[in-house]
């Protein structure tokens, strides 16, 4: 018995000490979790005011970039947009990084869709090329995130106007010169009847 009083009155002793341990810790993750939504709540209002694209990039900041790299692609930027998409391709965040490859994806293809009108000055070869870079990013993104339903999407619509789903864009050409696969020159005549999932 005197065992347990002892016990019972050391706890008893120690309790506003753990009690105000308790509180501190939990005050301090209090702290930080208005941080994280303060920090949430200005990138918002940055970017709904697009005041966000006047910020410099920052290579820590993922969300950030992201954030920046949509804005600039919604504003047909896409040499920005890559830029800030590919700070925020490298986070940690599984899901971030997805919508950052599929984001890239995106540019891409649309640039593939600009540069097969050939009247403007577009090129097959700049096309196929892009088509390639697009087809890259959404397979990384879905390696990531398999259920990413839009990245499947234009990845097939990609190979839809790529008969052959193969990885390289060129083959050698009897003179030597490296061209050029044949169906590569002619499935981008198909880009201006099919549409892309839009931004992520």
């Amino acid at each position: 018995m005197k065992i347990r009083h002892k016990i019972r009155q050391k706890l008893l002793d120690n309790l506003p000490r753990t009690l105000l341990v308790l509180a501190s810790l939990l005050l301090l993750a209090s702290g930080y979790q208005f941080s994280l939504w303060w920090k949430a709540h200005q990138l918002n209002i940055a970017y709904d005011n697009k005041t966000l694209l006047k910020q410099s990039l920052n290579n820590s900041e993922y969300l950030h970039a992201y954030s920046i790299g949509y804005l600039l692609a919604s504003q047909n930027k896409p040499v920005e947009a890559s830029k800030a998409f590919n700070i925020a391709e490298v986070t940690q965040d599984s899901e971030l990084r997805a919508r950052a490859k599929y984001a890239i994806g995106n540019v891409h293809f649309e640039a593939a869709i600009a540069s097969s009108n050939i009247e403007k000055g577009g090129s097959h070869r700049r096309a196929v090329e892009r088509v390639l870079l697009a087809r890259e990013a959404y397979k990384g993104a879905l390696r990531i995130k398999p259920d990413m339903y839009d990245a499947r999407y234009n990845l097939e619509l990609i190979d839809r106007l790529s008969p052959e789903k193969r990885s390289e864009g060129y083959e050698n050409t009897p003179d030597g010169t490296i061209g050029l696969q044949p169906y590569q020159q002619n499935g981008t005549a198909l880009m201006k009847d099919n549409t892309r999932r839009g931004l992520p």
